[in-house]
């Protein structure tokens, strides 16, 4: 994990973290004076031979804030934050690989809500490295969400980044423009509407489930997270194992360097069962649930709802998907029920029901 590579100074009124370079590092002198420009998106940082020291002082790291329910407007503002870090490294010629795209090493301001990233311009620092693709998957999957919006424009962002194998900062953030302007031109719409329409029409019925059954994903493309073709090479899509028919969004990673730590997630993701409380944890990544001994990983026999193996929940590139494996009284999602035999993909909060007995599935 890239936070344990950091020192933490905390002085009476700043913070510091600390970075210790190996010897070998190579240091990028130019990349290395963009870390003092204070109207940067990167943390400000001094550095000597050897050391980067970075100041975060009334910065708190933006894991800690994932947890908050977020807004359309507030969950596209952080991630064209993300592709801005980006394009700005581009403008100054920094290499892409040397800012660090960590939930733990991206910092929220305590006053303004703005984000500030850690970049570190040194060759084979040690670090491992997230690509933009990955991480945008990763805080899409982790993230709250207000449930009494639209959700739909999850489901686009997820399909924008699975269209585009390199994605390009600048042309994410117009893509994120003109979805957070659909809002403006609905409600400019709205306002021209004849009078008695809008008085007598019904309310539209807002989806409580993220639609991303129908997404489809070729298997015979690169898949690349690049800047530019020096930035990053290439990267070959992966076919998982067995007839699993996988929507479109994964979590595959660029292999980190060698020798370098690999990001882990904290822990297991978990159910919890609504009529007991109970606490199930999804520590397989073929997790069965059903009601027949010897066929799932987790019982509900004091349910005949259920049925002997009712449904899978997988994990395929570091993502979870439930999958409805057949059974007589079905699984929903959110209240939508699942067709059987597809994969689904699992976000932080949502309800699963096994036939009548409802779950709220926890991705940490």
């Amino acid at each position: 994990m890239n936070i344990d590579k950091f020192e933490m100074d905390t002085a009476p009124f700043e913070k510091t973290l600390t970075l210790r370079l190996p010897s070998t590092a190579m240091m990028d002198e130019e990349a290395a004076a963009a870390l003092g420009e204070w109207n940067s998106p990167l943390i400000y940082a001094e550095h000597d031979k050897h050391r980067f020291y970075y100041d975060i002082t009334g910065r708190v790291p933006l894991r800690s804030q994932l947890n908050k329910i977020m807004t359309k407007k507030e969950a596209i503002a952080l991630f064209a934050s993300v592709a801005d870090a980006l394009l700005y490294g581009m403008e100054k010629h920094i290499n892409p690989k040397f800012i660090l795209l960590d939930s733990d090493l991206v910092y929220v301001s305590e006053e303004t809500g703005s984000l500030r990233f850690i970049c570190v311009p040194a060759v084979n620092h040690g670090l491992s490295v997230k690509p933009l693709r990955s991480y945008i998957r990763e805080l899409l999957v982790n993230m709250q969400y207000d449930s009494h919006e639209n959700l739909e424009y999850i489901g686009k962002i997820i399909n924008y980044i699975n269209q585009n194998k390199r994605l390009n900062p600048a042309d994410f953030i117009d893509y994120l423009d003109a979805l957070d302007q659909e809002d403006a031109e609905g409600a400019a719409a709205a306002h021209y509407q004849e009078p008695n329409e809008a008085a007598f029409a019904p309310d539209k019925a807002q989806p409580d489930m993220i639609p991303l059954e129908s997404l489809t994903k070729s298997t015979h493309e690169p898949d690349q997270d690049v800047l530019s073709q020096e930035a990053f090479g290439p990267e070959a899509d992966r076919e998982p194992e067995g007839d699993l028919n996988i929507p479109e969004i994964r979590l595959d990673e660029e292999p980190a360097p060698k020798g370098a730590e690999t990001y882990e997630s904290v822990s297991d993701p978990y159910l919890i069962r609504k009529k007991t409380g109970e606490k199930v944890v999804i520590n397989k990544d073929e997790f069965k649930i059903g009601k027949i001994p010897g066929m799932a990983d987790y019982l509900l026999t004091d349910n005949p709802a259920v049925s002997r193996m009712h449904a899978i929940i997988h994990k395929i590139d570091g993502a979870y998907y439930i999958c409805d494996n057949y059974s007589t009284n079905a699984t929903f999602l959110n209240g939508e029920q699942l067709e059987a035999g597809k994969n689904y993909i699992l976000l932080n909060g949502v309800r699963i029901s096994f036939a009548n007995d409802e779950f709220t599935y926890y991705a940490d």
